[in-house]
């Protein structure tokens, strides 16, 4: 979850406003990126390995719980981690509930189907973000763009397949992942300078700690006899790790720590314009380990799907940096800040 948060970076809303100076290095911008990218997927990994034995709030509790004092140090050493400006809490709410809500689904849908097609569905954050700026910021968009959006929802459907004998209801669940990661980033830009990244972050790790744990009282105490894989996942009962998966779940805490910092470092040294397109280097990596873990590569449909939703994000980016790199640094289209 990919999640796209995909706004500002996590921790970079005032790199996101730098001016062009001396001190931007697009090279190491994009290595940071490229790190995140890396990690990312593997994330994914050790999620779909867990999901066949736990609960995916048990697994948002205690990715947030490993996750929150290495963020703090990266808040801390940002110098957003205090005093915290959450500008308006009903949006910082809104802004937890759509990222927790979008990760929750997102890895409901990994738990039944392939991190390539999971990944890829989950991709098209920019081009929700596009339709629902028009709505909610009076954003205008052009036919340049529009022609992008429909291309991109055209590759969604493609992959989806609503009707046919091969529909995987999982395949919904990364789509609505994908609209409730936008209108994350929708919020994000309705707060603007009246918060900070570290303010958010640690907000958005505090809400997923008690959101996790309250879904874990409820549904536990639940009971489904339904067999598919992604329902199975959200009504398990919490059950105690080994110690091998209490490492995963380190693992995964360390992950997003430094995914987060590498996120920020990325849009720190170079323009939104510049790293943005390597966020899809994401997909390649879930497609191989997609097939290195689990065996399975995506059929042609996916392939075909993939490609134009990724066409469609690099055209959105092209034509936000076309017409005018400010607007960029400010309102960058990334996918993978909320991670």
């Amino acid at each position: 979850m990919a999640v796209t948060e995909a706004n500002t970076t996590d921790f970079a809303p005032q790199a996101n406003q730098m001016q062009d100076t001396p001190d931007s290095r697009p090279v190491a911008g994009i290595l940071f990126l490229l790190l995140a990218t890396t990690l990312f997927p593997v994330q994914d990994v050790i999620i779909k390995s867990l999901s066949g034995g736990y609960a995916v709030h048990q697994i948002v509790f205690w990715r947030g719980v490993f996750a929150l004092p290495i963020v703090a140090v990266i808040a801390w050493y940002d110098g957003t981690l205090w005093p915290l400006r959450l500008g308006s809490i009903p949006l910082q709410l809104l802004r937890a509930a759509a990222g927790f809500s979008s990760y929750l689904v997102y890895y409901m849908a990994l738990a039944a189907i392939g991190l390539a097609e999971t990944a890829a569905i989950t991709f098209s954050t920019p081009i929700f973000v596009t339709v629902l700026a028009t709505v909610f910021l009076g954003e205008k968009i052009g036919l340049f763009r529009w022609f992008a959006v429909f291309i991109g929802l055209g590759g969604v459907l493609v992959i989806v397949q609503p009707g046919a004998g091969v529909f995987e209801p999982a395949a919904v669940l990364a789509l609505i992942a994908a609209i409730a990661y936008a209108i994350s980033i929708i919020t994000t830009r309705k707060l603007g300078k009246r918060t900070n990244g570290g303010s958010m972050t640690l907000f958005t790790l505090v809400f997923f700690i008690a959101a996790g744990a309250v879904l874990g009282l409820i549904f536990s105490n639940l009971q489904t006899g339904s067999p598919h894989p992604s329902l199975a996942f959200l009504y398990r009962e919490w059950a105690a790790p080994s110690q091998r998966d209490w490492l995963l779940l380190l693992a995964l805490g360390g992950i997003s720590g430094i995914g987060f910092f590498s996120l920020s470092q990325a849009y720190r040294l170079a323009e939104a314009s510049v790293v943005t397109p390597f966020e899809y280097t994401y997909l390649p990596w879930s497609v191989f380990w997609g097939w290195m873990i689990f065996g399975s590569l995506p059929g042609y449909s996916t392939w075909i799907g993939l490609s134009m939703i990724v066409g469609a994000g690099l055209l959105i980016v092209f034509r936000e940096a076309v017409k005018g790199r400010r607007l960029v640094r400010r309102k960058g289209l990334g996918i993978l800040r909320q991670r």
